[in-house]
């Protein structure tokens, strides 16, 4: 694991809060949104291989589906690079939650408190959300806890991430990756942003989700269901 990079300065001044919870929360969306996609191709994949088990002739020749595989684990790794990007320009989850480590206090409970509930039992519920997520006696998001999410996201990414930047962004020694990320790694990694991107966006926005999958509206193997390639097309085996 590399040296782990943190705030060298924290900003006392609670002035600018407002307007980091204000850009923050205009990165939710897009962070949602990524992962939803990532977690459908999750599902697509592994429902894939199941369908593969059952009835194994569709793996000779297994051309197409180590072209899938390849793909799949190109686009996730590279998609799940993005949460851990600690660029400054990037709009990452990793860089969201430096900032908050950066601005001790940002998130605190009479912010939650105030977002939008105001009859008693709504702001009964809020409180009963706060306790639960930051504790009954804190009034704010500590540093301890926020430290530790960051920690998470990059325990659970960086052999991904390291992966994406010597194999898939650019070829570098083979020597410098001495183990390659399994199929479990991308799943355990996957659990670990959507609990997170769920976790602070009830605190940034009220949102409560328990996960960023959704279950689809439509049965997306009905296309398997049929031959792909007709009678007489130029792709046919078929004399």
């Amino acid at each position: 694991m590399p040296k782990r990079i943190r705030p060298r300065l924290f900003n006392e001044n609670s002035l600018n809060h407002s307007k980091l919870r204000r850009k923050w929360k205009t990165w939710l969306p897009h962070l949602k949104d990524d992962l939803a996609d990532l977690l459908r191709k999750k599902e697509i994949f592994w429902d894939l291989q199941k369908i593969a088990e059952e009835n194994q002739k569709v793996l000779a020749p297994n051309t197409f589906f180590d072209w899938m595989c390849r793909n799949y684990i190109v686009a996730v790794c590279v998609g799940i690079r993005r949460f851990a990007d600690q660029d400054k320009r990037s709009r990452s989850l990793w860089r969201m939650l430096f900032e908050i480590l950066e601005n001790p206090g940002v998130i605190n409970r009479r912010y939650f408190l105030a977002l939008g509930y105001n009859k008693s039992t709504k702001v009964r519920a809020s409180e009963i959300a706060f306790d639960k997520i930051v504790g009954p006696d804190k009034d704010v998001l500590t540093q301890a806890q926020v430290r530790s999410d960051l920690r998470k996201i990059e325990d659970y990414t960086e052999r991904i991430r390291r992966f994406t930047n010597k194999r898939i962004a650019h070829f570098s020694n083979p020597g410098s990756i001495k183990r390659l990320p399994i199929f479990d790694e991308l799943d355990t990694a996957l659990k670990s942003l959507d609990d997170t991107i769920c976790k602070y966006n009830v605190l940034l926005a009220a949102e409560a989700l328990n996960s960023l999958h959704a279950i689809p509206q439509y049965n997306w193997t009905e296309v398997l269901e049929s031959p792909w390639i007709l009678p007489g097309s130029k792709f046919s085996t078929e004399i």
